[in-house]
């Protein structure tokens, strides 16, 4: 416990250093890209509404219905299985109107079976004070030792008919892909019986559409639509923009910000499926024009078909004061883990996952399909894992205050259909990636990050994914006040060169500094402010864009 406290206090300190005036003569700057001025040239995001309720509100400590599992026959710390008498106390949860809280007294309590969380208003809750008084939650089995759960049929399916496999000659390795290198968990919400994430089309149904859209402006909040009569204030929704035009499409130019990169397939290949989304709230109606609460992510364009479908969710979800932890196995390979997932979350918005540690896991928490949801105080620690804190076909997630020890192949990572996502006030002491993975992610943020290289030959920004999804990132995500601390010696203070994602356009890279000189290849129509510069008085945008709105 020293020993942890020593190195939270140290990478404070040095994520402090790294956003302070700490150099002679150095007198602190602002980024001129924070102008208006500037943003006519070169588009920075609004990230001010990630998070639960938009960061507008603090993660609520619930109150309700409390259902203890140690009534439910749990015994913490006996040694035998607590399984059925945790489900117990969730379906009973799952019987109760208002607000209800599962409470898992302190000790550790065996877990063998998925729990399923698939309404609105539902807390799982530990403890976590001091170093005896908490909750444990322990798995031995992997989840490839369970029963396949019928969710995940299409995804078996998609994989063997794509004879997924990882091959690897060097070392030798040539197996087919894991269900849940991506997707399951211990802990998994959703609402009742949805999609939780489409891979073949032969499982697709008619999307409800509730209105056409005739116009719109990326950043503005008012949308004008054929017919309003369907939408109502107060309800979330999805819009749609859909490649009608296939492999010269003007939405995939206008994606990549009408630079010369190379696409794959899967931009043109599903017409009538989006190409991208954004989940909305429809603030008010008024008889065609609607007005929404987060900033339109794209223009709305007649040739792009765009509309609003309905979109079925669960909130006020939150999962708080857990330790998760794994029987200890040595991680096995990429794509082919065996499955020590702890949390996945679909179809699940204003929600939130705080107070947790994770050990010897493949995944910590896997998202798809979710929204507004806050990731707070987590660690990762143990053995090597694929994700820590994962968001894959998200809008709007927040992770703060992530502490990654543990190596993990992807640290910090925005995963296909990631959409202004953020990860802030992060430190990744092991082996550290800050990765953007093939597949329509974009207007992502890495906000003051802390990361420790100990390996010249590390390559702590990674791009990856599918070739049928490149390039690595479309247009707009950031780097921002990003600290890279190198363990290694460098006497000459050579400067160290980084490379980063070469096949994707127009990123912000501002205040990104080290303890040696440092330069980041990243070709495309990069905007480069503060390079080495320390002393960047905005230590974070997600904090002073959210600031400055609440304003």
């Amino acid at each position: 416990m020293k020993n942890f406290l020593v190195i939270i206090i140290l990478s404070l300190f040095l994520t402090l250093f790294a956003g302070c005036d700490c150099q002679e003569n150095n007198t602190g700057w602002m980024p001129k890209i924070l102008s208006a001025e500037v943003q006519k040239e070169h588009f920075l995001p609004d990230y001010s509404f990630a998070g639960y309720k938009w960061g507008e509100e603090e993660i609520p400590d619930v109150t309700g219905t409390v259902l203890d599992v140690t009534e439910f026959g749990a015994i913490p710390n006996d040694k035998k299985d607590d399984t059925q008498a945790i489900l117990a106390a969730v379906k009973k949860a799952h019987e109760i109107e208002d607000n209800v809280v599962v409470y898992l007294p302190p000790g550790r309590y065996i877990l063998k079976k998925i729990v399923n969380m698939n309404r609105s208003n539902i807390v799982l809750r530990g403890e976590r004070s001091g170093d005896k008084n908490r909750t444990t939650l322990y798995m031995p089995l992997a989840l490839n030792e369970l029963p396949i759960p019928e969710d995940f049929a299409e995804l078996d399916e998609y994989l063997k008919i794509n004879d997924k496999r990882q091959r690897e000659k060097a070392r030798g390795v040539d197996e087919p892909f894991s269900l849940y290198a991506w997707s399951g968990g211990y802990i998994w919400t959703n609402y009742p019986g949805a999609r939780g994430k489409a891979y073949l089309s032969k499982y697709n149904t008619e999307e409800n559409i509730l209105a056409k859209i005739k116009s719109g402006k990326r950043g503005e909040h008012e949308i004008h639509v054929e017919d309003g009569s369907k939408l109502q204030p107060g309800s979330i929704v999805k819009i749609n923009w859909y490649n009608v035009e296939g492999e010269e499409s003007s939405l995939v130019k206008y994606l990549y910000d009408n630079q010369d990169v190379k696409t794959g397939s899967r931009h043109w290949e599903t017409p009538d499926i989006p190409l991208t989304k954004q989940e909305v709230t429809v603030v008010a109606v008024e008889g065609n024009r609607i007005t929404i609460k987060e900033p339109l992510l794209h223009d709305l364009r007649p040739e792009w078909q765009p509309d609003i479908t309905e979109w079925q969710y669960i909130s006020n979800v939150g999962i708080e004061n857990i330790n998760f932890e794994f029987l200890y196995q040595e991680y096995k390979y990429h794509h082919v883990e065996y499955g020590f997932n702890a949390i996945y979350l679909t179809n699940t918005t204003h929600s939130w996952v705080r107070n947790v540690n994770f050990r010897n896991g493949d995944s910590g928490v896997l998202t798809d399909l979710c929204s507004n949801v806050t990731f707070e105080n987590i660690g990762t620690y143990g053995r090597k894992y694929h994700y820590a804190v994962h968001f894959g076909d998200c809008y709007n997630m927040l992770a703060r205050d992530l502490y990654v020890q543990a190596p993990v192949v992807h640290s910090l990572t925005f995963n296909t259909g990631s959409r202004s996502c953020i990860y802030t006030d992060c430190v990744v002491t092991t082996m550290p990636t800050l990765d953007q993975h093939s597949g329509l992610n974009y207007q992502n943020l890495f906000d003051n990050i802390l990361v420790y290289v100990d390996d010249p030959k590390h390559k702590p920004i990674t791009m990856g994914g599918a070739k049928y999804w490149s390039p690595s990132h479309a247009a707009f995500s950031t780097f921002w006040n990003v600290h890279f601390e190198f363990l290694f010696d460098n006497p000459e203070q050579d400067t160290i060169r980084i490379k980063g994602v070469t096949d994707s356009p127009s990123e912000r890279l501002v205040g990104i500094t080290g303890n040696y000189p440092i330069t980041i290849e990243y070709p495309i129509n990069t905007y480069f402010e503060g390079m080495n510069k320390p002393g960047i008085e905005v230590p974070s945008l997600y904090k002073y864009q959210l600031e400055r709105r609440m304003k």
